[in-house]
């Protein structure tokens, strides 16, 4: 049974992680909660039955009777990373897991000196089983790929969780202090992006980190890093943009939306290889067990032929925590692991420094 600690209780927490771990209570007995709001660590504790709450989540890290630390909580996440591994616990990253290449590295030492720690980033996309099988079909072919399009235009949480979920929020912060937070991050992403960025790139930036980090990070396992970003053009209001990535022999475009008036989650990775074509499509997290699919086209002696694989139903935040349990126990590396991350974090500045308002 491995403890677990809690950084960080709101939506992430509340809605895509708590009910996994409530269900399987024989790997994980969540003994510790953390938020700075004072009203939801009592909410959550009395709910989910655990002896220790803080409104300072460095305690949590030092308390005895935890194992391992799941950081969700709003912000750069690698300075509680650092301390957790420093005071001896496995860590479960909520991504981003840090915007800054220097913390990243620094991150990256620290896990260096504690071999026998887990320390993995919440990619939960590359934990889908259609992800998995459109890579394991990706890998048994032989055909060059000639282009890739991905896309991740989404606006449906607030909707779905305002009539499914009942999340409860945090009265008991001042909204000064919400404002402050805002602030900070965008101050942390004017010092990184440097040469006085504009609020649409500032926007854009924190859009691609906070949401299309999940496909970018999956086609990054699916087919590596581009050699070069060539084109990254910004909307004026920052919600928007458009990615051309070069790879050896072809393209890929990347297309983000954020500020559409409906309800919408499409989200997808579509990966042509001359005679076939890969289709991957996510639904939102947001409604429990929704399925994914993925479906194959391809021509077969002349003849079109259409195969789909799905609807798949398992839950990706449940099997990336169920990998997480397995690394632990079993003393394993999982494949999104903070030095896997790192490729991201340099990769987003890449790009967000390359943004144009068109």
């Amino acid at each position: 049974m491995v403890r677990l600690g809690l950084i960080g209780l709101g939506q992430a927490a509340q809605i895509l992680h708590l009910p996994n771990l409530e269900r399987m209570e024989g790997q994980f007995k969540i003994t510790a909660v953390a938020d700075v709001s004072r009203e939801l660590c009592g909410y959550i504790a009395h709910k989910y039955h655990v002896e220790h709450s803080f409104v300072d989540a460095m305690e949590l890290i030092a308390c005895p009777d935890v194992d391992a630390v799941m950081i969700m909580c709003a912000g750069d996440h690698a300075d509680y990373a650092k301390a957790a591994l420093r005071a001896g616990k496995h860590v479960f990253i909520e991504k981003p897991m840090t915007l800054d290449v220097e913390k990243a590295k620094e991150l990256m030492a620290v896990k260096e000196q504690h071999p026998e720690l887990v320390a993995m980033v919440g990619y939960c996309r590359r934990y889908n089983e259609s992800f998995l099988k459109m890579k394991e079909l990706l890998r048994q072919d032989e055909r060059p790929i000639s282009y890739v399009r991905a896309r991740t235009m989404i606006l449906e949480g607030p909707w779905y969780l305002e009539n499914t979920w009942q999340e409860k929020k945090a009265g008991d912060l001042d909204p000064a202090g919400r404002a402050a937070m805002q602030q900070a991050a965008a101050g942390e992403a004017i010092r990184l992006l440097g040469n006085q960025p504009g609020r649409a790139q500032i926007l854009a930036f924190l859009l691609l980190a906070g949401s299309g980090c999940h496909i970018l990070s999956a086609v990054r396992e699916l087919i590596g890093l581009p050699k070069a970003v060539r084109t990254a053009v910004v909307s004026p209001n920052g919600m928007q943009f458009t990615l051309i990535l070069e790879y050896d022999g072809f393209n890929m475009v990347f297309e983000e939306m954020n500020d559409q008036k409906v309800v919408d989650f499409d989200e997808s990775i579509e990966i042509y290889q001359g005679t076939r074509k890969m289709h991957l499509r996510y639904d939102s997290p947001y409604i429990r067990s929704l399925p994914s699919r993925l479906e194959v086209s391809e021509l077969v002696q002349g003849q079109a032929k259409v195969s789909t694989y799905g609807p798949d139903y398992r839950d990706m935040f449940a099997n990336e925590v169920k990998e997480f349990y397995r690394c632990i126990v079993e003393r394993d590396t999982p494949k999104c692991d903070i030095f896997d991350a790192a490729e991201d974090v340099k990769l987003f500045l890449d790009i967000a420094r390359k943004f144009a308002v068109s």
